[in-house]
Parts: C-alpha cells; structure tokens; sequence
C-alpha cells in the first residue's frame, strides 16, 4: 500500500484537490495521505466547550422551567381543592399518569405534594383509595416529628386510605397521629379525624372511646357550623348511646336527627330504623317499633337483612314462628352481613321447634356459636387499645421532648445572659480601671507641671496674691484621697466592714491576720503615690503609720481603725501624737482633716 502511495502522480492529487476543495499534500514517510487543513481543525477544537456549556445551561433552564410549572401546577391544584376538587384532580392528571413519573421526574417535594393532593382529591371524588403506595410517599416527606399542616393532611389522609382497604387498625394509628399534628385545632380536618376515630371505635364496639372521640368532634366549630354535619355526629352519638343502654339519650339524640331539616335522607331513613331498635329491644313497645319499621320499609325495600331480622324478632314475640321463620331465611339469603346472619340463626335456633324443625336447630346453634366466634375474632379491641396506649406514650414523649426543649431554651438564655452580665460587668470594671488610671495620670501630670513651674520660679520674687505651692500640692492630694474613696466605695472591703459592723461596736473582736495582712496590702496599693509624696517629706515615718493615715484619710472612725489594725482604742488615740511628733505641720494638718481650716 505504501509502494502504491509513493507512486501516485502529482497530477492526480492536484486534480483531486480540485474536486474536493481540500489541499492535500502526500508524505514520502507516513503510508497515508494527510490534509494541510490542520490549522483550521484546531481553531474548530476551541469551541468545543463552549458548545457543551452551552447545552448544560440549557437543560438546566428547560429543568428549571419545567420545575416551575410542576409547582405552579400543585399550587393550583391546592387551590382548587377545597373549592373544586374535580378541577383539582384534572390539573393533577395532566401532571402525570402513572406514579412512577412522579417518582422520576419530580424533586423529592414536588413528589410528595402530589402526592398528598391526588390522594385527597381522589378522596373527595370518591374515587376507591385501593393502595398506600402513593400517600405513603407524603407521609415519608413530611415525617411526624413536628406539627404542620401538611403532615397532618398526610397522615389523615392515610388513614382514610386504610379505612377503605378494610385496615381499621392501620387506619387508627394513622387517625390518631394525625390528630397530634395538626397545628390549629379549629382545622376541619382535625374534625374529620375524630369523626373518623368515632366510627372506627364504634365499629369495633369501644363504647367508651367512640362517645369521648364523636364528643369531641360534636364540639368543634367544623361540625356546629353545618348542619348536615351535627345530623352526621348526633346519629352516630346516638347509635353509640344505645349501646350504654342509655333509652333517654338515645332517644333525645335520634330526634335531634329527624328534627334537622338539612338530615339526608339516608341517616333519616337509618335513624328510623334505629329508633324502631330502640322501641323494640329496650322499651319492648311493639306497636312504636313497627311503626317506625314501616317508614324504614318504604325506603330500604323488603331486601334488607337487618330490617328483615329486625321483622322477624317482632313476629316471634307476636307468636308467629311460621312467618318469623321465613323472615328469618330471607334475611340470610338476602344480606353478607356476618352480624345479620349471626342474629338470624339465633333466630331459627328459637323458632326451629315452633314449626316442627327440632332436627335443625343444632345446625342453627352450630353457626350461631361460629359467626359468633368470627365477630369475637374481628373484634380487635385489645390490638386498639394497645395502639392507644402507645399513641399515649408517643404524645408523652412528645411532650418531654418539648418540655427539655423549652427548659434547654431557657438554659440557653439564662446562660447567655450570665455571661453577657459577666461581660458587661467586666467591661464596666475595666471602664472604671481605665478611668481611674486616666485621673492618676493627670494627677501626675498636674504635679510635674506644679513642679516644673516651681523650678522655673526659684528666685523670682513671689507674689502674695498667687496660690502657694504647698496649697497646690494639697489640692492634688485631695483630688487623690477623694478618687481612693471612690475605688474603696466599690470594693469588696466596704462589704466586709459593713458586715462586721457589730464586731466593731463591739470593741472587743479584731480583724483576723489573714484580712488584715491583705487590707494593709490593698491600703498601700491603693495609696501608692500619697505614701510617695509624703515620704519624700516625712522619711521616718513606720509602716504601721501609714496604714493608720490611709484608714484615716478615708474617714475611718477610732473604732473601725483599732477592728482593723488589731489595736484597742487606747493605743489609736496615742497615734496620733505620735504623727504629730514624725509629720511636718502641714501634712498632719492635712491627715488630720485640719488643713485650711
């Protein structure tokens, strides 16, 4: 092949350029042709990156605009929901047909606000609630740990979905979390929730627990403010009543229903045929059972298989066995009902030997004793309770938590603001340091400037008018004595003596070694620079003397000075001659208070 390269004529590559509109150049050392186009190639390669930058920002854009319109989408489906929720459910569908989009194309929030309003709108449509798949996917989202609204809706919701896959349990813990979630109770679907835990707590005969739940419900504002809803709450309280055996205010409550003129005629009709129960089993009143039958009848039809044994009771106490039989075979071929069919065949167990069946009454008895044991079975009282008694403790816990939470707040706060008063305070002292610092240091200053004036002066007559420079030097001294004050006044020392105050009246106890050892050290820290001073004048002055002199430039009485020094009185007033035999005139009238006087 190369052979072959090599020997291609100029020509044909000139002719072959021509056509092509390339420029090819043959290479005796490579076995392929090459292009002269080379340059032009790599001025394309730059661009290259741009280009894919630029379909990233696209994509990013198109997402980002269609995570809008997703959003703006569940928005005006919330919207809708209330008011329209068939509108809702359509603007929902046009999302996305199946769940698994969802799950795919959706952020994580988006997925669960579908997924909590497809629920709720299928719900409200009456659309059957066939699988949790999809709600479970907002409970997920939305958690339990804190109150909001739509943690709420979500687990009331699941509940819902429970209840009409025949979960009752599942349905119970669902409604009952929901009920701590929600952040206003006045919220209609907090409501819903109790309504919902009455039925279900009824259902599985928890007298106790669906009258508290169905109470609960009768008081909100949900339910007092329509009146189909009071219809609603004062049937099912009523139903709840018969079983207390209560025939006053079972009754009471069944006439609230029928007086109700919003009542639908379906909990009308019902409240008939409970009120036909009532007459018949607790007041034993024939003739008012039958004639509230007859209403019940012009509405369910002779189909019915409670009213058909409810018929059939009524002819076997009016001593009719042949016709409470057939009533009683009736209702069992006409009703699924396990609690229909289980009073049916009690029924012909009675009434078999009345028409000359004895044979067939330990059959009836046998499916009697077995339906009943099938109603014990379902009966799921205990599985609730314990239920209840977790959701109990989850609600404590939740409450402890809190509880620390808020004791943990106030910790916080507490230590803060400690530390921010530490923080103040120092600052404060350091203030006051700092201020204390400044004055000295003008005080200083005053004197070296008193000094450097008296130097200047030394033998320039004087004139009598002017201030003496001894007179100048004790102004300074009591500019100095009144800003130690002020430092003592703010010591732990002014505390300390005025809680000894009775040691010290008492004249007979003294300051212990170790506070006086440290009050002297603070005196001569203190009065630093009046030492200097009047040591510079009064050399032979003792130590214990210039204890006794700062104790008096700051106002100590006889008392205070002997409490403190460990000396009794006698002794202090003798220091004061003593002073006055080692002081110059002029500082033992200024220790003394005497000066200028």
């Amino acid at each position: 092949m190369r052979a072959r390269i090599k020997k291609m004529p100029q020509d044909y590559i000139e002719r072959l350029n021509k056509k092509t509109g390339l420029s090819l150049a043959f290479s005796p050392g490579m076995p392929y042709l090459r292009t002269e186009n080379v340059a032009s190639m790599k001025r394309v390669r730059p661009y290259i990156p741009i280009v894919a930058l630029l379909l990233l920002l696209s994509s990013v854009i198109s997402s980002c605009r269609r995570d809008t319109a997703v959003r703006d989408a569940l928005a005006r489906a919330e919207a809708l929901m209330e008011t329209d929720p068939h509108a809702a459910r359509a603007v929902l569908d046009s999302l996305s047909d199946h769940c698994s989009l969802i799950t795919d194309h959706f952020s994580q929030r988006d997925a669960a606000l579908y997924a909590l309003l497809k629920t709720q709108a299928d719900h409200k449509c009456d659309v059957p609630l066939t699988s949790d798949s999809l709600i479970l996917l907002a409970t997920d989202y939305y958690g339990t740990k804190r109150k909001s609204q739509r943690a709420a809706l979500a687990q009331h919701y699941l509940g819902c979905t429970y209840i009409e896959m025949h979960r009752d349990l599942d349905a119970i813990e669902a409604q009952l979390r929901a009920t701590t979630l929600f952040p206003d109770t006045t919220n209609k679907y907090f409501a819903n929730s109790l309504f919902h835990l009455g039925l279900l707590y009824s259902k599985h005969y928890m007298t106790d627990s669906a009258w508290v739940a169905l109470g609960r419900y009768r008081r909100t504002e949900s339910c007092n403010s329509d009146s189909v809803n009071i219809c609603y709450a004062d049937y099912y309280m009523g139903a709840t009543a018969f079983f207390y055996d209560d025939d006053e205010l079972t009754d009471s409550l069944f006439q609230c229903v029928l007086n109700n003129t919003k009542t639908i005629v379906g909990v009308r009709f019902n409240t008939y045929f409970q009120l036909a129960k009532l007459r018949f089993y607790h007041q034993h009143d024939v003739e008012g059972a039958l004639a509230y039958l007859e209403k019940t009848g012009n509405y369910f039809g002779e189909g019915n298989g409670a009213l058909l044994t409810l018929r059939a009771d009524i002819l076997a106490q009016q001593q009719q066995p042949a016709r409470a039989y057939d009533f009683y075979k009736k209702a069992l071929r006409n009703s699924s009902d396990i609690y229909v069919q289980c009073m049916s065949y009690e029924g012909l167990a009675s009434v078999a030997p009345l028409v000359n069946k004895p044979d067939s009454t330990r059959f009836f008895i046998e499916q009697y004793k077995s339906l009943l044991d099938s109603i014990y079975t379902m009966n799921r009282q205990r599985e609730i309770a314990e239920i209840k008694d977790k959701h109990i403790v989850e609600i404590h816990d939740q409450q402890m938590r809190a509880r620390n939470m808020r004791w943990r707040f106030v910790g916080v706060v507490l230590l803060s603001a400690f530390i921010i008063t530490l923080l103040l305070l120092e600052r404060k002292r350091k203030n006051e340091k700092l201020r204390f610092e400044q004055e000295q240091n003008a005080l200083k200053q005053r004197q070296i400037d008193q000094k450097v004036n008296d130097e200047e002066q030394n033998g320039v007559e004087s004139n009598p008018a002017e201030e003496s420079p001894f007179l100048q030097q004790f102004a300074i001294e009591q500019e100095r004595v009144k800003l130690y004050y002020e430092q003592f006044a703010a010591s732990r020392w002014k505390k300390y003596l005025s809680e000894h105050r009775l040691d010290i009246l008492s004249k007979e106890k003294v300051m212990p070694a170790k506070e006086m050892s440290e009050f002297n050290a603070y005196l001569h820290s203190l009065f630093a620079d009046v030492f200097l001073d009047l040591l510079n004048n009064n050399a032979k002055v003792s130590h214990l003397a210039l204890e006794y002199i700062a104790m008096k430039l700051l106002g100590f009485d006889t008392e205070h000075i002997a409490y403190c020094s460990q000396s009794n009185v006698h002794a202090v007033h003798n220091r004061r001659y003593y002073l006055k035999e080692k002081l110059t005139p002029e500082w033992y009238s200024f220790v003394m208070g005497e000066y200028g006087k």
